[in-house]
């Protein structure tokens, strides 16, 4: 897999002071000063498949993905073959949040919305469904939701406004927190050092969705991704070459990919990874059917099961593998020379 090192998309700062040259043999020469630290690099995150309970009359009779760099929608083909209407609970979680412990990463989100931070929409039948959030802020396995609401804290654990408020805490209620596992305490020797947050932000959508006797129902989720994008070069072939497994690249891509950075060149990479979980427990489900918007004619899209026949057009299309392990899709965007 693709290292750290390549997937930092912000601007990495390096600041060395270099040492003078020194006067006289005597004097010894200025010590370098330590770089500073490196950018936190976007990372990706799953947003969980549908889940739906089963019946007797339910069939799954699809699922398609449509994905573009900005947006996911997932298609559910519902059909029920009874005579009576199904109305079925349905959940869908979004991703677990949780700051970075070494503040080496960070995430893109789509709102600030702790409730639907990924801009979280879903029609049946083409109608507008309402659901409900339930919402949890775990610290070491407890739901501290209260405490932080008390607290006036914001919920989603990283970002400017929760850096703010946690930095606008008492000692007292800092130190109370931190005895809750809900932040990290301060270094004694460090008061003015700031106070990490270590709750994750967990929230599970719920509705029940009404399934009509004889039917065929689509349910449509369509939300913003969490995505990761990255710039790789000429010094990051190897790690090029480690990602041809995990994508499934055949060796004509594999080369005109290694061509570019070996010229100079770079890709712009979006990376994103999807749940591709079967919506309904006891029910057999088809193996979903992707379709992947390119942003530009000369991208290149790479996932495990992608049509080869597709793979030059502007809408790539494959189908999901076997082993529901979710689906990585990268996409590059030639960039530089």
């Amino acid at each position: 897999m693709i290292n750290a090192r390549i997937i930092a998309v912000l601007a990495i700062v390096s600041a060395g002071v270099a040492a003078p040259t020194a006067l006289a043999q005597t004097k010894p020469a200025a010590p370098e000063a330590p770089p500073a630290p490196s950018a936190p690099a976007q990372s990706s995150l799953v947003v969980g498949a549908l889940q739906i309970g089963s019946a007797a009359n339910l069939e799954v009779a699809g699922l398609d993905i449509n994905v573009a760099a900005g947006s996911i929608v997932y298609s559910y083909y519902f059909k029920n073959n009874g005579s009576a209407d199904l109305r079925l609970t349905a959940t869908l979680s979004l991703p677990s949040l949780q700051a970075s412990t070494d503040g080496s990463e960070t995430w893109v989100l789509a709102s600030n919305d702790p409730e639907n931070p990924i801009g979280l929409t879903i029609t049946a039948a083409g109608a507008p469904v309402s659901t409900q959030a339930d919402v949890h802020a775990f610290a070491l396995g407890i739901d501290r939701l209260a405490e932080l609401k008390s607290e006036h804290l914001p919920l989603i654990p990283f970002g400017p406004e929760t850096d703010k408020a946690l930095a606008s805490l008492s000692a007292e209620n800092a130190d109370r927190l931190a005895a809750m596992g809900v932040v990290s305490p301060r270094d004694p020797a460090q008061p003015k050092d700031p106070v990490v947050p270590d709750w994750s932000l967990d929230v599970m959508r719920t509705w029940q969705q009404v399934l009509p006797a004889g039917k065929t129902t689509p349910v449509v989720i369509k939300f913003t991704p969490v995505k990761a994008q990255y710039t790789i070069a000429k010094d990051d072939l190897e790690d090029l070459k480690d990602l041809s497994d995990d994508l499934c690249l055949k060796p004509p891509v594999l080369t005109t990919l290694q061509s570019r950075l070996k010229s100079g060149g770079a890709w712009k990479v979006t990376d994103m990874s999807l749940a591709d979980d079967a919506p309904a427990r006891w029910v057999d489900s088809p193996n979903a059917t992707l379709s992947v918007q390119k942003p530009k004619p000369d991208a290149i899209v790479a996932f495990c099961g992608l049509d080869e026949k597709t793979a030059g057009k502007p809408t790539v299309l494959g189908t999901a593998p076997d082993d529901n392990d979710g689906i990585r899709i990268l996409i590059f965007e030639p960039t530089g020379k």
